[in-house]
């Protein structure tokens, strides 16, 4: 299935194609959130927020509905990619937000969870990462690709036509950029 196909047409106002994108984009990102929250479960880093979020499908669910074509046109994968793990981040974003101003909170979110990382570990994250942005686009852009999408260093020296070992660097960069102004 051609995603940018798919996209062209969503953006058309063709329903079908609304549907398939959703699901594909769906389940892709319900299996990286599974190998996401997996692999971070016992580590604390600028992600271990994303395993305190409540109930991770019903947000995807909520996030996907929300879920509008972009305003402007997407001509490769990578710039849907973008697209979308900027839709990630600020729907992240926006929930964390919704958390801090309830004003009851889940206890079980809170007591059990969020003492290990409050919600501002993700606000500051996302802060640096607007700073990264204006700073260093690239690595901003493969940091997030990376986190967000849940792909891998070779797909993103694939899908950007360099080398592995810039991934490997920019994601490095960009990581300690993130710790230093998070």
């Amino acid at each position: 299935m051609d995603i940018i196909a798919l996209l062209a047409d969503w953006q058309r106002g063709c329903k079908e194609s609304e549907k398939k994108l959703k699901a594909l984009v769906y389940n892709h990102l319900k299996t990286v959130c599974s190998l996401h929250l997996e692999a971070h479960k016992k580590q604390v880093d600028a992600t271990f927020i994303l395993s305190h979020l409540p109930n991770t499908t019903c947000l995807l669910h909520q996030s996907l509905m929300e879920l509008i074509p972009p305003s402007y046109g997407i001509e490769h994968k990578t710039h849907f990619n973008r697209y979308l793990s900027l839709f990630v981040r600020n729907m992240l974003r926006d929930e964390i937000r919704k958390l801090k101003a309830q004003k009851r909170t889940p206890p079980t979110y809170w007591i059990e969870e969020a003492t290990e990382a409050p919600p501002d570990q993700y606000l500051a994250l996302d802060s640096a990462l607007s700073l990264l942005a204006k700073q260093h686009p690239t690595k901003a852009d493969i940091f997030s690709q990376h986190y967000f999408l849940g792909l891998e260093p070779e797909q993103l020296a694939q899908q950007l036509n360099i080398s592995t070992a810039t991934v490997y660097r920019e994601l490095k960069a960009a990581k300690a950029f993130i710790r230093v102004n998070a």
